[in-house]
């Protein structure tokens, strides 16, 4: 009875963090409901000063922004923030915001690269990603950006040949720092979960780098 007890317990801990997780919150740039973990968390200080809240769990009232540049400029209005964080406040500069967002993309793009790692959902090294490719396990493939010509288009080649999709990011070192080991020139996805989590992230910094271009 007991175990019983604990178990039904931890399924109702574990419900309540998943709500947690897929909260939705609205973007006061554009208005749209998101899922609070898409979207960027501004906090402000007790000094007025409206801070990029990193962890998303800083003190004090806080608003949410898409990752968008368009969003970011309405949202980051002196009145817009005033209105939203109903207080006076100190609007933070646009390009230093923007670069510090940024950082933050690529840090999550980079955690996730990690966890990936951990859980055996990634592969990497020349031998063991074409045995991937040869068992159809590889569903993304991430380049880096410095990869040697040849190489680079032997792996296009996988990808073009099994319908691998790929993306261009990080130095060969960054990315196998990223991962834990040496310097590596591709990386493959092959956890469907993991996979989302990186597209995810992939279509924030694009988002973010590519919405000037719309205006």
């Amino acid at each position: 009875m007991a175990e019983t007890s604990v178990g039904q317990q931890h399924q109702k801990e574990q419900g309540h963090a998943l709500s947690r997780h897929r909260a939705e919150r609205t973007c006061i740039g554009c208005r749209a409901q998101r899922e609070a973990h898409d979207l960027l968390r501004f906090a402000c200080t007790p000094q007025g000063e409206v801070i990029l809240d990193a962890s998303g769990r800083a003190s004090g009232r806080g608003m949410y922004v898409c990752c968008d540049t368009i969003c970011l400029r309405k949202a980051l209005k002196p009145a817009k923030l005033a209105l939203a964080l109903r207080r006076p406040v100190m609007a933070p500069d646009f390009d230093t915001v923007y670069q510090e967002v940024m950082r933050l993309l690529y840090k999550r793009l980079r955690t996730c690269l990690s966890l990936g790692q951990k859980a055996g959902a990634i592969v990497s090294g020349y031998v063991p990603l074409r045995q991937a490719f040869v068992q159809a396990r590889v569903l993304y493939l991430i380049l880096a950006e410095d990869i040697a010509t040849g190489r680079a288009e032997e792996y296009r080649s996988w990808c073009t040949q099994h319908g691998v999709p790929y993306v261009t990011l990080f130095t060969k070192e960054e990315l196998g720092h990223t991962i834990g080991k040496p310097s590596r020139s591709a990386a493959g996805f092959t956890a469907p979960h993991f996979l989302k989590l990186l597209l995810a992230r992939l279509t924030s910094l694009e988002r973010l780098q590519t919405a000037d271009n719309r205006a």
